[in-house]
């Protein structure tokens, strides 16, 4: 497993996180069939609020190997442009909003959480699977906290997705680097991380 999230990895890290130049698209879609799409919009540097925003290391590959395994839809951004590309105008350009979305993130702040979890407008109790999600992640020691102040998922995909379409249906997960360092944390990424996030995946295929 670790070696194949390294291979994935080299994609995303390459040109310094700016990802493969020569993609055709700045995200790229794997369509599966699945009622979820793990998505992870920062894999590579973007280009936000007119300055370069770095990746969220690991999550591209983090979501590919995911979504291969469990046969979910992914849609992952591959490169960056000096300008801005958002997830969710690909995503209603593309008519793929009749989906759930777990939106993957990345955050490196000194905060006493292991998962935030932001449902943006979207009341906690109104969210779909999000109760379940806290019980998962309970399951593996996993501390969280549902609309932390910084990562509320309000200017992102979550956000942005609720003013569209006015439904609950994506939650925008920040993971702490630890989990996701599958370099320097390996075993903490395949005893812990891939087992909590195929055991949420499972929620939303279950029906």
């Amino acid at each position: 497993m670790i070696d194949e999230l390294k291979k994935y990895n080299e994609r995303y890290a390459a040109n310094k996180s700016h990802g493969d130049g020569n993609a055709k698209d700045v995200f790229e879609y794997a369509e599966r069939g699945s009622r979820l799409i793990l998505s992870a919009p920062h894999a590579t540097c973007s280009f936000v609020k007119k300055h370069e925003k770095l990746a969220d290391l690991f999550t591209g590959a983090i979501a590919q190997y995911l979504g291969m395994k469990n046969h979910i839809s992914t849609i992952i951004r591959t490169k960056y442009t000096p300008y801005k590309a958002l997830i969710s105008d690909y995503i209603f350009e593309n008519k793929l909003d009749n989906h759930y979305f777990l939106d993957l993130h990345g955050f490196d702040k000194d905060i006493d959480y292991d998962i935030c979890l932001g449902t943006a407008d979207c009341l906690p109790e109104d969210c779909p699977y999000l109760a379940e999600i806290l019980d998962i992640a309970k399951k593996y020691h996993l501390k969280t906290i549902v609309n932390h102040p910084n990562y509320t998922g309000m200017v992102g995909l979550t956000g942005r997705y609720q003013i569209a379409c006015g439904k609950p249906n994506v939650i925008q997960m920040e993971i702490k680097r630890y989990l996701r360092d599958f370099y320097n944390n390996p075993d903490t990424v395949l005893d812990v991380t891939i087992p909590f996030l195929a055991d949420v995946i499972r929620l939303y295929e279950k029906d």
